[in-house]
């Protein structure tokens, strides 16, 4: 019989065969495609009216974030009411479906890990330690001028202008005003003004350059505002060399002016640099090449410094950098035997003498006194005064951080580096140094972070990757801290670094002779050989390094109370004693 029984049971149709067959049964791949190319023209369309009318860039990734939410949501769906409209799923199906589910979150996942990846530091550096708020009206950074003298001789001059300017701005409490160090970074280069007002955290920028033929000089400044590239103000100055401070004073003046700003002293020059302007060429010439901190060019710098003062010997700013120009030498491995200091002091406090408002002078001998002479209430009372003369001085927040750090509040010495690379932002030494007082504070993933995104902008930056080896160390990665430092390419760092690398994986014998060779050179590292030391279990020879420290004038001395590498000390009963020679107290 064609026909079956009447009272027959409906006979199931026969399923498909194979998951590709259910696939194409359900029709989620025509789905998918549909979906795909839905959300392809919905976000092309919502990317041209995000350009058009100029809309925040999260708009459009939120958009973009729910377009991939809703992948997984389609196909989940097509399964449910597909052509048959099943209304279940079988175990391959529902296999599948997980599957997708989880390859929307791991794209999500993906998406914010690529967009953090960006905000890290050396993509933008002060994101790693806190957002960056928009930037007030009441800051500027001073980019260095430009030499357009004929013979292009001039560039020495032309930096010296931007950066006395530079100083005079940064005297005034209201006013961010970035230090040389950041704006300096983008001398010679063809940068956008956006760009850089973006990368400094700043609202305004002034350029110039410099026309200088024998006495006679023409200076072009213009104020603009980063938000939309608009001049605020510009001016020309021709003059005589000899009226230079003028044009600098009118030159900040009018910035003052439009800004908005009161300057609390009207004398923000508090006396006239010099009136002999040889003495003011020779100042800005070593001034010029102290700045680049090499051992050749801080030698060159020294004479000069000394010629200034031989022709104007009331000249306090040259007495000030010329102290500044002797700590560097000492910090390049010159004059490690006390001269150096010496001659830092007598020449900071001249400076001190010859000009009380000049902020320059109080830095140098507080670095002196802190660094050399360990005189806490003295160097304290030296960075109040550069606090209160120029409020917006890098160097005075990284000299209270040292202090504080040796003295005070972990936290309050942590703010005192980020204040200072809010206001030099790209300077590389300030963000190493933030990193250490995090290491110190026990915030190593901050520290981490902090180290990686300063390696990612200058790789080749002496310390930092001895600094992450410290880190990870301390966390408990002895892989990865040997490879950070054995990837240190300063050697004098790197052979700091090598013991506690062979130690933190258990090579001993290897150990033993990295340690050998670092005392051998231990010059100058006398501090980092008590760390090793202390590392090693061998307290005995830790504090006989630490006393070498101390007496030697190691500046990593300041550092004793708070090292993780000498957390072995501490219960030591010769650990107490020894703070006490320092006037310190345990932590």
């Amino acid at each position: 019989m064609d026909e079956p029984p009447a009272n027959a049971a409906p006979q199931p149709e026969p399923a498909p065969q194979g998951i590709w067959a259910r696939l194409r049964e359900h029709k989620v791949m025509q789905w998918t495609l549909a979906y795909a190319a839905a959300a392809y023209t919905l976000l092309h369309g919502v990317q041209m009216l995000s350009e058009a009318q100029d809309w925040p860039h999260p708009i459009v990734r939120v958009f973009s974030l729910l377009l991939v939410i809703g992948a997984p949501v389609v196909m989940t769906l097509a399964w449910y009411h597909g052509a048959r409209a099943q209304r279940h799923v079988s175990g391959s199906e529902l296999t599948i479906i997980t599957l997708l589910l989880m390859i929307g979150g791991a794209t999500l996942w993906a998406i914010g890990r690529t967009h953090g990846e960006a905000a890290r530091p050396g993509a933008q550096l002060a994101a790693t330690e806190r957002a960056a708020p928009a930037p007030s009206d009441k800051s500027i950074a001073v980019l260095p001028f430009a030499d357009m003298s004929e013979a292009r001789d001039q560039e020495y001059f032309a930096d010296g202008m931007a950066e006395e300017v530079l100083d005079l701005l940064s005297r005034i409490p209201a006013l961010k005003v970035i230090a040389r160090t950041s704006s300096f970074q983008f001398k010679g280069k063809a940068t956008d003004v956006r760009s850089v007002a973006q990368q400094l955290g700043v609202a305004t920028v002034l350029e110039g350059s410099v026309r200088k033929a024998g006495k006679r000089l023409r200076i072009t400044t213009q104020l603009i505002r980063a938000a939309d590239g608009s001049h605020l103000w510009s001016e020309s100055y021709d003059r005589q060399v000899d009226d230079v401070f003028q044009i600098q004073d009118e030159i900040a003046g009018a910035i003052v002016k439009r800004l908005q700003l009161s300057l609390l002293d009207p004398g923000a020059r508090s006396v006239t640099p010099t009136s002999n302007p040889e003495a003011h060429a020779l100042y800005l010439q070593a001034r010029y090449l102290a700045d680049r901190d090499t051992v050749e060019d801080l030698d060159k710098a020294l004479p000069l410094y000394q010629q200034a003062i031989a022709l104007d010997p009331n000249y306090a700013a040259a007495y000030a950098r010329m102290a500044n120009c002797y700590e560097r030498r000492v910090a390049n491995g010159l004059d490690t035997d006390g001269a150096g200091y010496a001659n830092a002091r007598s020449a900071a406090e001249r400076a001190i003498a010859l000009d009380p408002k000049l902020a320059e002078g109080y830095i140098a001998l507080g670095v002196a006194r802190l660094q050399y002479e360990l005189n806490w209430s003295a160097a304290a009372g030296l960075i109040e005064k550069a606090r209160a003369l120029d409020p917006n001085n890098a160097l005075m927040f990284e000299l209270s951080g040292h202090l504080t750090q040796a003295t005070g509040s972990l936290q309050d010495a942590i703010e005192d580096f980020r204040l200072g690379v809010e206001h030099d932002p790209l300077n590389m030494l300030l963000h190493r140094y933030l990193a250490s007082m995090l290491y110190y504070a026990g915030e190593y993933r901050e520290a981490e972070q902090v180290l990686r995104g300063v390696i990612e902008a200058n790789p080749e930056f002496p310390a930092v990757h001895y600094e992450l080896g410290r880190v990870l160390l301390t966390m408990g990665d002895g892989q990865g801290a040997r490879a950070a430092f054995e990837a240190e390419p300063e050697p004098t760092w790197r052979q700091i670094g090598m013991p506690l690398a062979y130690h933190a994986v258990g090579r001993g014998a290897d150990a033993q002779t990295a340690l050998a060779a670092l005392v051998a050179n231990a010059a100058g590292s006398e501090f980092q050989v008590a760390e090793a030391y202390a590392i090693f279990g061998d307290a005995d020879q830790a504090f006989h390094w630490l006393e070498r420290a101390r007496t030697q004038h190691d500046p990593g001395i300041m550092k004793v109370r708070r090292d993780p590498l000498l957390k072995s000390l501490e219960r030591d009963p010769r650990y107490a004693p020894f703070l006490a020679t320092l006037h310190l107290t345990p932590a």
